[in-house]
Protein backbone atom coordinates (compact mmCIF):
# COMPACT_ATOMS: atom_id res chain seq x y z
CA UNK A 1 0.00 0.00 0.00
CA UNK A 2 2.78 2.69 0.72
CA UNK A 3 4.41 1.73 -2.14
CA UNK A 4 1.59 2.52 -4.25
CA UNK A 5 1.13 5.63 -2.51
CA UNK A 6 4.88 6.45 -3.77
CA UNK A 7 4.32 5.25 -6.99
CA UNK A 8 1.41 7.62 -7.23
CA UNK A 9 3.20 10.82 -5.99
CA UNK A 10 5.75 10.77 -8.61
CA UNK A 11 3.86 10.37 -10.72
CA UNK A 12 1.67 13.37 -9.96
CA UNK A 13 5.12 15.25 -9.31
CA UNK A 14 5.98 14.51 -12.94
CA UNK A 15 3.01 15.80 -14.19
CA UNK A 16 2.84 19.21 -12.57
CA UNK A 17 6.46 19.61 -13.84
CA UNK A 18 4.92 18.59 -17.53
CA UNK A 19 2.51 21.61 -16.79
CA UNK A 20 4.82 24.43 -15.60
CA UNK A 21 6.82 23.59 -18.49
CA UNK A 22 5.05 23.56 -21.71
CA UNK A 23 7.06 22.59 -24.71
CA UNK A 24 8.62 24.92 -27.21
CA UNK A 25 7.10 25.67 -30.56
CA UNK A 26 10.49 26.83 -31.87
CA UNK A 27 13.99 24.48 -32.05
CA UNK A 28 16.92 25.52 -29.55
CA UNK A 29 19.47 28.01 -30.85
CA UNK A 30 23.29 26.60 -31.03
CA UNK A 31 24.96 28.09 -28.28
CA UNK A 32 26.98 30.83 -29.92
CA UNK A 33 30.50 30.35 -28.32
CA UNK A 34 33.96 31.12 -30.27
CA UNK A 35 35.22 27.90 -29.17
CA UNK A 36 38.52 28.48 -30.68
CA UNK A 37 38.52 31.57 -28.37
CA UNK A 38 40.89 31.20 -25.32
CA UNK A 39 39.80 30.64 -22.29
CA UNK A 40 40.93 33.02 -19.40
CA UNK A 41 42.78 30.58 -17.53
CA UNK A 42 45.21 32.68 -15.39
CA UNK A 43 47.84 30.14 -14.19
CA UNK A 44 50.02 27.67 -16.32
CA UNK A 45 52.24 25.05 -14.03
CA UNK A 46 54.65 23.62 -16.27
CA UNK A 47 58.70 22.72 -15.63
CA UNK A 48 60.93 24.37 -17.67
CA UNK A 49 62.69 27.25 -19.42
CA UNK A 50 60.77 30.73 -20.80
CA UNK A 51 60.77 29.11 -24.14
CA UNK A 52 59.32 25.69 -23.06
CA UNK A 53 56.72 27.60 -20.54
CA UNK A 54 55.54 29.94 -23.46
CA UNK A 55 55.19 27.18 -25.60
CA UNK A 56 53.06 25.66 -23.22
CA UNK A 57 51.04 28.36 -22.32
CA UNK A 58 50.23 28.70 -26.54
CA UNK A 59 49.24 24.95 -26.28
CA UNK A 60 46.81 25.26 -23.09
CA UNK A 61 45.12 27.99 -25.32
CA UNK A 62 45.69 27.56 -28.83
CA UNK A 63 46.36 23.76 -29.36
CA UNK A 64 48.69 21.33 -30.27
CA UNK A 65 49.60 22.94 -33.49
CA UNK A 66 50.51 26.13 -32.40
CA UNK A 67 54.16 27.12 -31.87
CA UNK A 68 56.37 30.22 -30.98
CA UNK A 69 58.34 30.57 -34.46
CA UNK A 70 56.13 29.70 -37.14
CA UNK A 71 52.64 30.00 -38.23
CA UNK A 72 50.09 27.13 -37.66
CA UNK A 73 46.23 26.09 -39.51
CA UNK A 74 43.49 26.50 -37.22
CA UNK A 75 39.32 26.92 -37.21
CA UNK A 76 37.76 29.65 -35.58
CA UNK A 77 34.25 29.42 -34.89
CA UNK A 78 32.61 32.71 -36.56
CA UNK A 79 29.49 33.26 -34.75
CA UNK A 80 28.10 36.17 -37.19
CA UNK A 81 27.51 33.15 -39.67
CA UNK A 82 27.62 30.11 -37.22
CA UNK A 83 30.47 28.19 -39.18
CA UNK A 84 33.76 27.37 -38.76
CA UNK A 85 36.20 28.90 -40.96
CA UNK A 86 39.95 28.33 -41.79
CA UNK A 87 42.56 30.81 -40.06
CA UNK A 88 46.29 30.99 -39.45
CA UNK A 89 47.56 31.87 -36.29
CA UNK A 90 51.05 33.30 -35.38
CA UNK A 91 53.30 34.51 -32.54
CA UNK A 92 53.15 37.96 -34.65
CA UNK A 93 54.99 39.80 -31.60
CA UNK A 94 56.47 39.00 -27.88
CA UNK A 95 59.19 40.84 -25.85
CA UNK A 96 60.55 40.55 -22.13
CA UNK A 97 60.67 43.62 -20.20
CA UNK A 98 61.01 45.13 -17.15
CA UNK A 99 57.86 47.22 -15.55
CA UNK A 100 57.76 48.30 -12.40
CA UNK A 101 60.80 46.59 -11.29
CA UNK A 102 59.12 43.17 -12.20
CA UNK A 103 60.77 40.98 -15.56
CA UNK A 104 57.37 40.24 -17.91
CA UNK A 105 56.70 38.87 -21.23
CA UNK A 106 54.68 40.79 -23.73
CA UNK A 107 52.96 38.45 -26.29
CA UNK A 108 50.40 39.03 -29.20
CA UNK A 109 48.93 36.30 -31.19
CA UNK A 110 47.84 36.92 -34.73
CA UNK A 111 44.65 35.59 -36.34
CA UNK A 112 44.23 35.30 -40.20
CA UNK A 113 40.59 34.39 -41.56
CA UNK A 114 41.97 32.82 -44.58
CA UNK A 115 38.47 33.08 -46.69
CA UNK A 116 38.08 36.55 -45.47
CA UNK A 117 35.80 39.37 -47.49
CA UNK A 118 38.02 42.36 -48.00
CA UNK A 119 36.01 44.08 -45.14
CA UNK A 120 36.81 41.52 -42.62
CA UNK A 121 39.20 42.21 -40.22
CA UNK A 122 41.53 40.25 -38.36
CA UNK A 123 42.39 39.26 -34.85
CA UNK A 124 44.60 40.00 -32.29
CA UNK A 125 45.26 38.39 -28.84
CA UNK A 126 46.98 39.77 -26.70
CA UNK A 127 48.76 39.15 -22.84
CA UNK A 128 50.95 40.11 -20.66
CA UNK A 129 52.76 37.60 -18.18
CA UNK A 130 55.02 37.11 -16.01
CA UNK A 131 56.56 33.91 -13.91
CA UNK A 132 56.07 33.07 -10.17
CA UNK A 133 54.83 34.93 -7.54
CA UNK A 134 55.83 38.29 -6.62
CA UNK A 135 58.44 37.21 -3.97
CA UNK A 136 62.73 36.74 -4.62
CA UNK A 137 62.29 33.19 -3.48
CA UNK A 138 60.05 32.46 -6.39
CA UNK A 139 61.55 35.04 -9.18
CA UNK A 140 65.33 34.08 -8.29
CA UNK A 141 67.30 33.54 -11.70
CA UNK A 142 64.67 35.65 -13.44
CA UNK A 143 62.52 34.71 -16.33
CA UNK A 144 64.89 33.00 -18.42
CA UNK A 145 66.25 30.20 -15.38
CA UNK A 146 64.92 26.84 -14.80
CA UNK A 147 61.93 26.95 -12.44
CA UNK A 148 59.61 24.47 -10.63
CA UNK A 149 56.11 23.99 -11.37
CA UNK A 150 54.99 25.31 -8.43
CA UNK A 151 56.05 28.24 -9.82
CA UNK A 152 53.48 29.48 -12.45
CA UNK A 153 53.12 31.39 -15.21
CA UNK A 154 51.04 34.19 -14.40
CA UNK A 155 48.38 35.83 -16.77
CA UNK A 156 48.41 39.82 -15.60
CA UNK A 157 46.47 41.28 -18.40
CA UNK A 158 44.61 40.28 -21.67
CA UNK A 159 42.82 41.49 -24.37
CA UNK A 160 41.43 38.42 -26.42
CA UNK A 161 39.67 38.67 -30.18
CA UNK A 162 40.46 42.38 -31.00
CA UNK A 163 39.22 43.14 -34.57
CA UNK A 164 42.12 45.03 -36.75
CA UNK A 165 42.93 45.28 -40.31
CA UNK A 166 41.01 44.15 -43.26
CA UNK A 167 40.70 40.99 -45.96
CA UNK A 168 41.25 39.11 -42.67
CA UNK A 169 44.64 40.03 -41.79
CA UNK A 170 45.37 42.25 -38.31
CA UNK A 171 48.33 44.42 -39.77
CA UNK A 172 51.47 44.35 -37.86
CA UNK A 173 52.07 44.08 -34.08
CA UNK A 174 55.64 45.39 -32.70
CA UNK A 175 56.27 45.99 -29.08
CA UNK A 176 57.33 49.89 -28.04
CA UNK A 177 58.84 51.59 -25.44
CA UNK A 178 57.18 54.17 -24.83
CA UNK A 179 59.16 55.21 -21.22
CA UNK A 180 61.60 53.74 -19.16
CA UNK A 181 59.37 51.13 -17.88
CA UNK A 182 56.44 51.83 -19.54
CA UNK A 183 55.79 49.48 -22.55
CA UNK A 184 53.10 49.06 -25.13
CA UNK A 185 51.93 46.75 -28.70
CA UNK A 186 51.78 48.90 -30.94
CA UNK A 187 49.57 47.97 -33.38
CA UNK A 188 49.56 49.59 -37.47
CA UNK A 189 46.45 48.77 -39.29
CA UNK A 190 44.29 49.61 -42.31
CA UNK A 191 41.21 50.53 -43.38
CA UNK A 192 39.55 51.47 -47.00
CA UNK A 193 36.66 53.25 -47.30
CA UNK A 194 34.67 54.68 -50.40
CA UNK A 195 38.35 55.54 -52.15
CA UNK A 196 40.08 56.76 -49.30
CA UNK A 197 42.84 54.73 -47.64
CA UNK A 198 43.20 55.10 -43.77
CA UNK A 199 46.33 53.42 -41.61
CA UNK A 200 45.67 53.82 -37.58
CA UNK A 201 48.25 53.38 -35.16
CA UNK A 202 47.20 52.21 -32.12
CA UNK A 203 48.79 52.12 -28.56
CA UNK A 204 47.55 49.34 -26.01
CA UNK A 205 49.09 48.75 -22.44
CA UNK A 206 48.98 47.40 -19.58
CA UNK A 207 47.56 49.45 -15.93
CA UNK A 208 46.41 47.55 -12.98
CA UNK A 209 46.05 44.70 -14.58
CA UNK A 210 43.71 45.78 -17.84
CA UNK A 211 44.97 46.60 -20.87
CA UNK A 212 43.66 49.79 -22.18
CA UNK A 213 44.01 52.18 -25.58
CA UNK A 214 47.28 54.66 -24.50
CA UNK A 215 47.01 56.70 -27.73
CA UNK A 216 45.29 56.25 -31.38
CA UNK A 217 45.72 58.38 -34.68
CA UNK A 218 46.58 58.17 -38.14
CA UNK A 219 49.58 56.97 -40.03
CA UNK A 220 48.65 57.79 -43.48
CA UNK A 221 45.91 59.34 -45.04
CA UNK A 222 45.18 59.19 -49.03
CA UNK A 223 42.11 59.84 -51.24
CA UNK A 224 43.76 58.28 -54.61
CA UNK A 225 42.32 55.89 -55.35
CA UNK A 226 38.91 57.85 -55.28
CA UNK A 227 40.54 60.14 -58.08
CA UNK A 228 42.41 57.53 -60.06
CA UNK A 229 46.09 59.15 -59.03
CA UNK A 230 49.08 57.01 -59.08
CA UNK A 231 51.44 60.21 -58.22
CA UNK A 232 52.09 63.65 -56.44
CA UNK A 233 48.05 64.73 -55.43
CA UNK A 234 49.06 68.10 -56.09
CA UNK A 235 49.21 66.92 -59.81
CA UNK A 236 46.01 65.10 -59.64
CA UNK A 237 43.39 68.00 -59.26
CA UNK A 238 41.31 69.61 -56.95
CA UNK A 239 40.49 67.79 -53.75
CA UNK A 240 43.05 65.16 -53.68
CA UNK A 241 45.20 64.35 -50.51
CA UNK A 242 47.75 62.17 -48.92
CA UNK A 243 49.49 62.36 -45.47
CA UNK A 244 52.26 60.53 -43.99
CA UNK A 245 52.44 60.87 -39.93
CA UNK A 246 55.57 60.09 -38.31
CA UNK A 247 55.97 59.17 -34.73
CA UNK A 248 59.36 59.77 -32.50
CA UNK A 249 58.92 58.60 -29.02
CA UNK A 250 60.70 60.98 -26.26
CA UNK A 251 63.56 60.26 -23.99
CA UNK A 252 63.06 62.45 -20.94
CA UNK A 253 60.14 64.07 -19.26
CA UNK A 254 58.08 61.10 -18.60
CA UNK A 255 54.53 61.97 -17.43
CA UNK A 256 53.66 58.96 -14.77
CA UNK A 257 56.70 56.83 -16.65
CA UNK A 258 55.32 58.11 -20.00
CA UNK A 259 57.18 59.76 -22.68
CA UNK A 260 55.87 62.67 -25.04
CA UNK A 261 55.27 61.46 -28.77
CA UNK A 262 56.22 64.06 -31.52
CA UNK A 263 53.97 63.34 -34.78
CA UNK A 264 54.93 64.61 -37.93
CA UNK A 265 52.57 65.31 -40.53
CA UNK A 266 53.93 65.65 -43.91
CA UNK A 267 52.35 65.79 -47.39
CA UNK A 268 49.51 67.06 -49.16
CA UNK A 269 45.88 67.51 -46.99
CA UNK A 270 42.34 68.64 -48.08
CA UNK A 271 43.76 72.23 -47.47
CA UNK A 272 47.21 72.20 -49.38
CA UNK A 273 50.59 70.94 -49.13
CA UNK A 274 51.39 70.44 -44.74
CA UNK A 275 54.20 70.17 -42.97
CA UNK A 276 52.90 70.25 -39.06
CA UNK A 277 54.12 68.14 -35.39
CA UNK A 278 52.11 67.89 -33.05
CA UNK A 279 53.20 67.04 -29.05
CA UNK A 280 51.41 64.57 -27.39
CA UNK A 281 51.60 64.97 -23.97
CA UNK A 282 50.35 61.63 -21.68
CA UNK A 283 47.57 62.11 -19.00
CA UNK A 284 47.53 60.77 -15.80
CA UNK A 285 44.04 61.38 -15.38
CA UNK A 286 42.55 59.66 -18.36
CA UNK A 287 45.33 57.18 -18.66
CA UNK A 288 46.16 57.98 -22.09
CA UNK A 289 47.47 60.53 -24.48
CA UNK A 290 45.19 63.11 -25.57
CA UNK A 291 45.31 63.31 -29.46
CA UNK A 292 44.14 67.10 -31.32
CA UNK A 293 41.36 66.74 -33.13
CA UNK A 294 43.51 68.65 -36.62
CA UNK A 295 46.13 65.62 -36.34
CA UNK A 296 43.50 63.00 -37.71
CA UNK A 297 42.17 65.29 -40.30
CA UNK A 298 38.70 64.09 -40.17
CA UNK A 299 37.64 66.79 -42.41
CA UNK A 300 39.86 65.55 -44.94
CA UNK A 301 39.04 61.59 -44.10
CA UNK A 302 35.08 62.69 -44.93
CA UNK A 303 35.53 64.45 -48.11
Amino acid sequence: MIRSWALAGVALALLAGCERTPASSEPAKPQRVLITTPQPEDIVRVRGDHTQRLLAFLRTRYGDKAVLDAPWKDAWEDTEVEALRPVTRSVCARDTVTADGHEQTLLAVCQTLDDAATVEPGRVDLYVLRVGKDDEEANRGGMFAPLPAKDPLLVMAQRLQGPYGRHGAPGTVQIAQLGPQRHAFLITHEQHRRGHRRVWRSYIAEHNHRLRDVAQYRDHLDNLALHGCDGNPADCGAGVFAVDFSTTVGDSNAVDGYWPLTVRASGHDCTGPATEFYHLIFDARQRAYPVPDDLQRDGCADS
